[in-house]
């Protein structure tokens, strides 16, 4: 017991200096004047059967104070009225385009082929990513623009509010924030590619920066490609920049997402995601499971076993109180956050759905299935 307190508690320090540095670089500062003239962008999002999700996001593009705009749509061989949805918008609003699809070509995943067609239709000097399913403020296209000119970033990615209701989602998305918070130093800066991570619901880039590293074509078979393109641009010697889009102490959030509606679209989401954000390196992943499992489980677990150990329940304080914080940091659910234990056993076990999903070439998403692919 003393080598796990020992453990357990020397991992939670470092794990919460590493969090409380972070807060300093990861805050979206406020930006006083907006850049002028600001420089012409495409807004590109890649749609695959979002008839029920992508109306909003059109909406609050169109209600952008963004002057010189475009918006792109790429119709990924939907099934619902997803095209027809756009079209319709399009014709109230000059600014939003519709483009068909081409066939999936082999290597290539759904999402990275299309915004690869939707970079080559792109007029802007910078292009920006986006899900379907985001929603914006007036002002966040403006201000990210002003942002990454000031801070001379040639990839700026922005991490949403991200809406929870069912219970999966109270318990699993918050480690969204977690995972990217507490093991990641963004605040040490450098090169190291390994240390590369961005949210493909907002990807701001320089277009100069991106067509440099091969655009969407280098991660062409990368499930997750947003962290993928992330570790090009700081293995190219571009910079990086992941900030807060959550706007906390504001109503209303710079982003807003809700990725899931529900256990089963949670579970195939997180499944594509988990293996395949460690490229490849098996014992990596395996090593980031037991730590959790051993750090934020272990103690919770011993607990009926060891009742009137003092340390252990010192350890769930902090990490009850950890959660919490956060919690309060980026508005997420307070149960959510009581209930760790029961999210953090939902996580290992779809890490491991996302492993064996791997070694059986089925990674599942969006009615496809993938054999991911890792960087070279």
């Amino acid at each position: 017991m003393d080598i796990f307190h020992i453990l357990v508690l020397g991992s939670l320090s470092l794990l919460l200096l590493n969090y409380l540095l972070n807060l300093k670089t990861f805050r979206f500062p406020p930006i006083l004047t907006p850049l002028t003239p600001l420089p012409k962008i495409s807004v590109l999002i890649p749609a695959r059967n979002e008839e029920q999700r992508i109306r909003p996001c059109l909406g609050t593009l169109a209600d952008s104070n963004y002057p010189d705009l475009e918006i792109l749509v790429l119709d990924d061989h939907s099934s619902d009225g997803t095209a027809n949805l756009v079209l319709h918008r399009s014709q109230g609003d000059p600014r939003i385009r519709l483009l068909r699809g081409k066939e999936l070509p082999s290597g290539w995943t759904g999402k990275a082929w299309a915004c690869h067609q939707l970079a080559q239709e792109a007029k802007g000097d910078y292009l920006v990513f986006v899900d379907a399913d985001t929603r914006f403020s007036d002002i966040t296209l403006s201000h990210a623009v002003s942002l990454a000119a000031q801070n001379q970033a040639d990839l700026l990615s922005l991490w949403p509010y991200l809406e929870a209701k069912s219970w999966s989602e109270h318990l699993v998305i918050p480690y969204v924030h977690l995972f990217i918070l507490l093991f990641l130093p963004h605040w040490l800066g450098g090169r190291s590619a390994s240390l590369g991570a961005a949210n493909g619901q907002f990807l701001l880039f320089r277009r100069e920066a991106y067509e440099k590293i091969g655009g969407h074509t280098a991660v062409a078979g990368h499930l997750v490609e947003d962290i993928a393109l992330a570790r090009k641009m700081r293995a190219s010697g571009f910079r990086v920049l992941n900030r807060d889009g959550t706007n906390p102490g504001h109503a209303i959030a710079f982003v807003r997402c809700r990725m899931y509606n529900n256990l089963r679209d949670l579970w195939q989401g997180f499944t594509k995601n988990l293996y395949p954000a460690f490229d490849g390196r098996w014992g990596a992943f395996v090593f980031f499971q037991l730590f959790q499992a051993v750090v934020f489980l272990g103690p919770f677990l011993l607990l009926p076993f060891f009742p009137r150990d003092p340390i252990l329940w010192i350890e769930i304080a902090i990490i009850l109180s950890l959660r919490l914080a956060m919690a309060h940091r980026f508005r997420q659910s307070w149960l959510g956050a009581l209930l760790h234990p029961l999210g953090q056993g939902l996580v290992l076990a779809i890490a491991a759905n996302s492993w064996l999903q791997t070694v059986r070439r089925r990674l599942p998403w969006r009615g496809r299935h993938y054999a991911h692919q890792t960087l070279s």
